[in-house]
C-alpha cells in the first residue's frame, strides 16, 4: 500500500528543501575572508598627516593652558573655583603626557615619517587619547560658574612642539 507522505519524493515540498539546501550548499562554498574582517590599516602618509595634525592641535592646547588663568574674583563659588584649578590641573597632566609621546614619537623619526606602523599607530591613539581629555577638562571648565582669564599671546612664551 503505498502512502502519501508530505516529504515524498515527488513532493513540491521535498524539491523545494533540496533545491534551498543545495543554494545554501554553493553560497557557503563561496569565498568570504573579508566579509568579517577589520578594515584595512591606515596607510603610512595617513599616519603622517595625522601625525602633523595632533602636533598642531597639541601646540595651540600648549598656548592655551600656558595663558590662562582662574581668579577667585571671577568665581563666586569656591567649589567652581576649586573645580576650575582641578581642570586645568588635569588639562596639564594630559598636555605633559601629550608632550612626552610627541618627544619620543614613538613609530616616527623626528621630521614626522613613519618608522614603524604599528608603534606609530600606537602614538597616534595615545595622543588621540590625551586630546581628548583636554577637550573634556576645557568643556569642564568652560561649563562652571565662573570664568577664565586668557592672557594675550604676546605675553605667552610660545613653545613648537
Amino acid at each position: 500500500m503505498r502512502t502519501n507522505s508530505l516529504y515524498g519524493s515527488g513532493s513540491l515540498i521535498y524539491k523545494m528543501l533540496l533545491s534551498f539546501l543545495g543554494i545554501v550548499l554553493i553560497f557557503a562554498t563561496l569565498p568570504v575572508h573579508a566579509a568579517l574582517a577589520a578594515p584595512a590599516a591606515t596607510s603610512s602618509n595617513n599616519f603622517e598627516q595625522d601625525w602633523s595634525d595632533k602636533l598642531q592641535k597639541v601646540h595651540n592646547n600648549s598656548i592655551f593652558y600656558q595663558s590662562v588663568r582662574v581668579y577667585p574674583a571671577n568665581f563666586d563659588d569656591p567649589a567652581d573655583l576649586a573645580q576650575a584649578h582641578d581642570s586645568l590641573n588635569q588639562y596639564g597632566v594630559a598636555l605633559r603626557a601629550a608632550q612626552r609621546i610627541i618627544t619620543n614619537h614613538n613609530g616616527f623619526d623626528p621630521k614626522g615619517r613613519v618608522t614603524n606602523d604599528i608603534q606609530a599607530n600606537q602614538s597616534l591613539k595615545d595622543l588621540s587619547e590625551n586630546l581628548r581629555i583636554m577637550r573634556v577638562q576645557k568643556s569642564n571648565l568652560d561649563a562652571l560658574h565662573g570664568e577664565y582669564i586668557l592672557l594675550p599671546l604676546s605675553s605667552v612664551a610660545s613653545t613648537t612642539p
